[in-house]
């Protein structure tokens, strides 16, 4: 075996043995939780489980949830391994899912593969310029990019909010209850499991994911993208053009979240509904935490979450246990991981502040 693919094996390896460890830490605290409150612990985590994995229909439920946080975690994992910090994947999964929405019911005429590709080129196309324009404010402007990419996730929502209640207003229709016109019969994705919302957005974001791991193991600006992201100064005095190569990780990462917008589009709602998700971003940012920025890692780390968000709906059900405790299950878990991340955040900023000083 070549050494860059026993290099490649290791880091999987190694990312799991993290994730399982991080997991099977976070889940004896919430057993200290549940034990406190006078919770059966077995019984609790055993409901999780069977909500999330037992029978065809809560497995088909984690599957659905895990489709959008495959490219959710990819986007964040793509920024966060090229040194850039995008926190704005929610306003940039809008701003795509408006555009493959707004392709979806203008071209009706189109034949639906046709369609489908046109619609996933605009989302991608949407989401990576609204990540561009955070890129360049902090690139021009010295601003962060943190803050930057916080406040365009309200200006999205907002702003696709007002495209769908007055340009694309259609008295009478879905617009009523703050949403597009249907998309075309023909674009909506093929399901994969009869009566579920598991569609083709599944294979479609593991062959991303796929894409995204050749792209940073065995190109040139993949290369560039690790060495950004691990020592911007170095990058500099090797010849990289570090402020380009920021711009492209931005719009890759953006790109990726437009997608994710427009298979929710086109594989779930069939039309653009005003606030249709919440939190996809944040938790793609938690599915790259787990899976430690590696993306063969993301389909696991984003598994579990999706089994989390699954079986937390039996939990409040079943169990007699309300599904925050699914939320505070991850809380513990982001805060563990939280706290292996806090030298490499530090390095990044101290490098930073000592660029800007020379």
């Amino acid at each position: 075996m070549r050494p860059d693919k026993r290099g490649g094996v290791r880091a999987v390896l190694k990312n799991l043995l993290r994730l399982l460890a991080i997991i099977a830490a976070a889940f004896l605290l919430n057993a200290v939780i549940l034990l406190c409150l006078g919770k059966n612990v077995g019984q609790v985590y055993e409901t999780l489980f069977t909500g999330a994995f037992a029978g065809k229909w809560n497995f088909a439920r984690t599957l659905r949830w895990t489709s959008p946080l495959l490219l959710t975690g990819l986007a964040a994992a793509i920024g966060f391994r090229g040194g850039v910090f995008n926190l704005g994947i929610d306003g940039q999964l809008y701003m795509g899912a408006f555009a493959a929405a707004w392709v979806g019911f203008t071209f009706t005429r189109l034949p639906g593969p046709l369609l489908i590709l046109l619609a996933a080129l605009a989302a991608v196309a949407a989401g990576a310029a609204w990540a561009m324009l955070a890129g360049w404010i902090k690139i021009r402007f010295g601003a962060s990019e943190v803050v930057i990419t916080l406040m365009l996730n309200y200006v999205a929502k907002l702003f696709t909010e007002y495209l769908v209640m007055y340009p694309f207003y259609v008295p009478g229709t879905a617009s009523d209850s703050k949403a597009t016109a249907n998309i075309a019969q023909q674009a909506h994705l093929t399901p994969l499991i009869q009566g579920s919302q598991v569609t083709t957005a599944l294979l479609i974001s593991l062959a991303a994911v796929v894409l995204v791991y050749l792209w940073t193991r065995h190109t040139v600006s993949g290369f560039e993208t690790r060495l950004v992201g691990s020592n911007d100064r170095f990058a500099q005095f090797s010849g990289v053009k570090v402020k380009r190569r920021q711009l492209q990780i931005m719009a890759i990462s953006g790109g990726l979240a437009g997608l994710c917008g427009a298979l929710e589009i086109l594989g779930v709602h069939g039309r653009f509904v005003v606030n249709f998700t919440s939190g996809l971003g944040f938790d793609g940012i938690t599915v790259a935490l787990l899976s430690g920025n590696n993306p063969l890692a993301v389909p696991l780390a984003a598994l579990f979450m999706g089994a989390m968000t699954s079986g937390s709906t039996q939990l409040e059900m079943l169990g007699g246990v309300p599904r925050s405790m699914a939320s505070i299950l991850m809380g513990i878990i982001i805060m563990t991981v939280t706290i292996k991340q806090i030298p490499s955040v530090r390095a990044l900023f101290r490098r930073r502040t000592e660029a800007g000083r020379a």
